[in-house]
This record gives C-alpha cells, structure tokens and sequence, in this order.
C-alpha cells in the first residue's frame, strides 16, 4: 500500500513539474510580448520562489538517493506538498500578469 502511495505522489509530482515549468513559460512571455521591462513585485517574489524552489527540489530528489528508506516517504510528501504550493502560486501569477497586461 505505501508502494501505491509512493507511486502516486511521485506521479502527481512529475505532473506538477510539468505544469510549473508551463506557467514560468507564459509569465515569462507575457511580459516579453507586452514590452514591459521588469515584473511587478507580487510576480518578482514568485519567480524568485520559483528559481529557489528549482534548486531545492534537485537537492531533495538527490536526498531520495543518499537517505535511508525510511525517509522516502517523508521526502516525496515534502517534495509534493511544497510543489503544489509553488504550482498554486504560479498559476495566480500567470492570471495575475494577464489581467495587468491586458
């Protein structure tokens, strides 16, 4: 059963992947289209989040491989968890930047 959970979320997480690296695509052509030079600062702090939150996800994937099984678990829900969140955000930003720049 822990095996089908693990599973899941390791799915739910490649999906999430797939959906951030989409949304920082749109804000990012967004303002290049509408000629703005520099984002708002409500879409600065979530691409900063976004940029760290890329570095910090590599370090937990690697993580996955060094710790013990016991961890994997708690790892793969952390990983999830906080990749949602920056997903959620991410989503608010792209409609966020399209009603500003329409």
């Amino acid at each position: 059963m822990e095996q089908i959970f693990l599973t899941v979320l390791t799915i739910i997480f490649i999906v999430e992947s797939f959906f951030e690296i989409r949304y920082f695509a749109q804000i990012r052509n967004v303002f290049v289209n509408s000629g703005r030079v520099t984002p708002t600062k409500r879409v600065q702090r979530i691409i900063k989040i976004e940029n760290m939150w890329s570095w910090i996800s590599w370090i937990f994937l690697f993580l996955l491989f060094i710790l013990p099984d016991v961890y994997t678990m708690l790892v793969i829900c952390v990983i999830t968890l906080i990749e949602t969140w920056v997903v959620y955000e991410l989503y608010n930003a792209r409609d966020y930047v399209q009603k500003i720049n329409k």
